[in-house]
């Protein structure tokens, strides 16, 4: 592959594609559809592709050593790839009819980040999670928002990144030593382009912002300026990841759901996995240090 020229690598056709996450130790490659409740596996070295089915509607993904930390519903458990069991470890109070986990990762510190919002789609209600080793939950103080996006970290872990979608706006907040977040500011707009859906830092500290409805990826620069647009040949990707074993392939989920006959004739490739090769590599993912 070219630089910024995305090929499909696996037509897995998601509804929703998304949370990719890189598993450097095994050379694989994981994803959640929540719609279907499925989790996808890809190896590059061969181009195998596996698909496991799953007992809660997972849309967050983090490495917790031999085993997979997923978020879906209101509920964050383990998934072991060899025995395909689940575990749930815990579970916030509601219901999912009003509110569900819609994004989430690992941060430098191995807790595990994730964020709840209205299942609705239409109130302001979301709030940030942090799930520490010891499996104590703790509430972030992060304004509300109705949909909120992704969650990454610069390369020395003292920003925080998300999105208020529905906003159009790439989200920055400063993370103290406490891992308190302080500083909210708009770090980006996607007003011109489409909505901002997952994101992923290289070892430079760019952002790289997968846009929902924008048929691109854009990588803007620390202070948010816009540095390289790279368009796909799919309207709704919805997350980014490094991988490989220089980190320098960039892999792109992306969604079907909602498209028109038309789209899906047009973009037969919609809900399939997208690599491209970068100049400069990803950070490592970190894993979930507890048990």
């Amino acid at each position: 592959m070219k630089p910024a020229d995305p090929q499909c690598v696996a037509p897995t056709s998601c509804l929703l594609g998304q949370s990719p996450i890189w598993s450097a130790s095994e050379g694989l490659l994981f994803w959640v559809d929540p719609n279907r409740a499925k989790l996808h596996r890809f190896k590059p070295k061969t181009g195998n592709t596996r698909r496991y089915d799953l007992p809660l509607k997972a849309s967050a993904l983090a490495l917790a050593g031999g085993q997979l930390l997923m978020a879906g519903g209101l509920e964050v458990g383990f998934f072991d790839i060899e025995t395909e069991e689940y575990r749930q470890i815990t579970k916030l109070d509601g219901a999912v009819s009003d509110l569900r986990i819609n994004c989430g990762g690992c941060g430098p510190d191995g807790s595990f980040w994730f964020a709840v919002m209205d299942s609705g789609e239409q109130q302001a209600k979301s709030c940030w999670y942090r799930l520490r080793g010891s499996r104590e939950l703790e509430k972030l103080d992060a304004r509300p928002v109705v949909i909120p996006s992704t969650g990454c970290f610069s390369p020395d872990g003292g920003v925080f990144y998300t999105a208020d979608t529905t906003e159009q706006e790439i989200l920055a907040f400063d993370v103290r030593a406490d891992g308190a977040l302080a500083g909210r500011r708009v770090f980006a707009t996607t007003s011109t382009g489409g909505y901002p859906d997952g994101c992923a830092v290289d070892a430079e500290g760019f952002v790289w912002n997968a846009e929902w409805d924008g048929a691109r990826i854009v990588r803007y620069r620390p202070d948010g300026a816009i540095d390289r647009v790279v368009t796909l040949p799919t309207v709704r990707p919805t997350g980014l990841c490094f991988g490989d074993s220089d980190l320098k392939t960039l892999y792109i989920t992306t969604a079907r759901t909602g498209l028109t006959g038309f789209q899906m004739d047009t973009q037969p490739f919609a809900g399939g996995l997208f690599a491209m090769r970068s100049d400069c590599p990803g950070l490592n993912t970190p894993n979930w240090r507890g048990e």
